[in-house]
């Protein structure tokens, strides 16, 4: 949604990732080529053997045909950037397009203040793992400029009604915070500050990749720091790291999604005993780096 895309075609693919290629719907199409802004999808065992698939968002398409993409877990490393050639054993599935929203509301602009005009009101945070603020009735939040303004998503528990959103920001504990509030609830003040603040870079649309060089990432798009063999996330690679990825090989326990990159020490795609041997010498230092 915050690259433009519908919100209610992205609505038809809920729950679990292995069922979204199946129930892509609204406008949305599934097929098996890739194309920046793309949903990748995995289903079942393909990546890194995870039962319930996984997605993620095409960034870039290289010339020799290798994938960038983002993508995102609800372990303690929530956000990644990988690179995946043709031919790899975790090459996704199939590609997922979304329409660009269409209907869009222009009720506020840049700048407007509004007011909430109900209590409880669900002020959704822009950012990972971010929970809802409850906004008493009366809230005043400013409108502020972003691609998602206006776009219609499904009402929660509905698949035929829906909401405008509004990205908005407003002052919480000291501190500005920016987020989503449905247009359903608002209501003008009539005050506008023809000079709000600069926006905030999390919400920048994405510039299309430059394509002559192979090393260019979008702006807004930092690689992680990935200390392999550290699985559990602590700062420190030790037997409990080589307890979790014996289990996943095992299979007596799978890894998080944000779990599976730094568990493939050897970096081929497969997580294997191979990995847990490679941890092993290291923790007893017959070698020095993983």
């Amino acid at each position: 949604m915050q690259l433009g895309y519908c919100k209610y075609a992205l609505d038809s693919m809920r729950f679990n990732a292995n069922t979204w290629a199946y129930n892509a719907s609204r406008g949305a199409t599934v097929s098996e080529t890739a194309a920046p802004g793309t949903i990748a999808f995995w289903d079942s065992g393909v990546y890194y053997g995870s039962r319930l698939g996984h997605v993620g968002v095409v960034e870039a398409v290289r010339e020799d045909g290798a994938i960038l993409v983002s993508d995102s877990s609800s372990s303690s490393s929530a956000y990644n950037v990988k690179q995946i050639s043709p031919g790899s054993s975790i090459w996704p599935t199939a590609f997922i397009s979304v329409p660009l929203s269409r209907e869009k509301s222009g009720l506020y602009f840049h700048g407007e203040h509004v007011r909430t005009t109900v209590n409880n009101l669900n002020f959704r945070l822009e950012g990972a793992n971010q929970l809802p603020v409850a906004l008493p009735r009366d809230t005043v939040v400013q409108i502020r400029e972003h691609i998602s303004n206006g776009i219609y998503a499904s009402q929660p528990g509905s698949l035929s009604s829906y909401h405008y959103w509004w990205y908005a920001a407003i002052e919480l504990e000291g501190e500005v915070k920016f987020g989503w509030l449905a247009e359903t609830y608002l209501e003008t003040t009539g005050l506008i500050d023809p000079s709000p603040p600069p926006l905030p870079e999390t919400s920048a649309e994405n510039e299309p990749p430059v394509e002559s060089d192979p090393d260019y990432l979008p702006e807004q798009i930092q690689l992680p720091d990935i200390k392999y063999g550290d699985v559990i996330g602590n700062g420190i690679v030790d037997v409990r790291d080589v307890t979790l990825v014996m289990q996943h090989v095992l299979k007596v326990r799978e890894l998080d999604y944000g779990q599976l990159v730094p568990a493939d020490v050897n970096r081929d795609g497969v997580i294997d005993v191979l990995d847990v041997t490679l941890i092993m010498r290291y923790i007893l230092g017959f070698t020095t780096s993983l």
